[in-house]
């Protein structure tokens, strides 16, 4: 367990050093100010970038530089076990994950007035929701970063990603997409995840018990999925050949 921390605080300060922190932090800084300023804008919003989109680019980034400097070949070569170096990986991206919380909780709390819904919200269960989604997201960041090919690929998969299962749901429950193409979303695990964000948040909205369910239930069966079929058994393989490949 020592061992397994140890990896999680490695991986973070990798992220401190490669400015991802800083750059999440930026992040969360303008999205505090835009719903600050612009409450109209939706602060459910802020979480819906925060779950859908920005774990993908952290794991994104992240993978890429560490294929450039190749700072995790050595752990991929040790007897270090493939789950423990995925798990740690996955836990250093969620602390990150964390502070976009943070700041939507504190701007909430100090606008409440803005948001009149807001004394309702119960963050713990909202905290809950967050995380799951944040995992789900990152496990796909991930899992794209393995299934690519060539960095060509791998830009266009995340590119793809964003557009078509995390942009559609936002446009969804900002109400620009008509109701009825809910049900060609439930493939999206963004929006699963915002239709639990949703029904914590909004006190107006009270989805079907079997869409809450299956919201759930869905984004554990991908995660596990992922896990067991794609990462678990081509992660070092996927290390390996792209160090190869950026040693030709």
């Amino acid at each position: 367990m020592k061992d397994f921390f140890k990896l999680v605080g490695h991986d973070i300060k990798k992220m401190y050093n490669y400015r991802i922190i800083h750059f999440v932090v930026v992040l969360t800084f303008m999205f505090c100010m835009t719903v600050w300023f612009l409450p109209d804008f939706g602060s459910a919003n802020f979480l819906y970038l925060s779950i859908f989109v920005l774990p993908v680019i952290i794991f994104s980034i992240s993978m890429f530089i560490e294929r450039e400097e190749k700072t995790f070949e050595p752990l991929i070569t040790s007897e270090t076990e493939t789950i423990k170096i995925v798990m740690a990986k996955i836990l250093a991206a969620v602390t990150i994950e964390i502070l976009p919380f943070i700041g939507y909780v504190i701007i909430t709390l100090i606008r409440s007035s803005a948001f009149v819904n807001s004394i309702h919200i119960n963050y713990f269960f909202l905290f809950l929701v967050y995380v799951m989604g944040v995992i789900v997201h990152i496990i796909i960041g991930l899992s794209l970063s393995i299934i690519a090919k060539t960095s060509r690929i791998l830009s266009l998969s995340y590119l793809g990603y964003i557009v078509v299962f995390s942009l559609l749901p936002i446009l969804y429950s900002n109400g620009i997409i008509p109701e009825a193409f809910q049900y060609y979303l439930i493939i999206s695990p963004a929006y699963l995840s915002g239709v639990l964000i949703d029904y914590i948040i909004f006190d107006t909205l009270n989805p079907e018990l079997w869409l809450i369910i299956l919201s759930i239930v869905l984004q554990i069966i991908y995660a596990i999925v992922l896990i067991r079929f794609v990462i678990m058994p081509f992660f070092k393989q996927y290390v390996l050949a792209t160090a190869d490949e950026l040693q030709k």
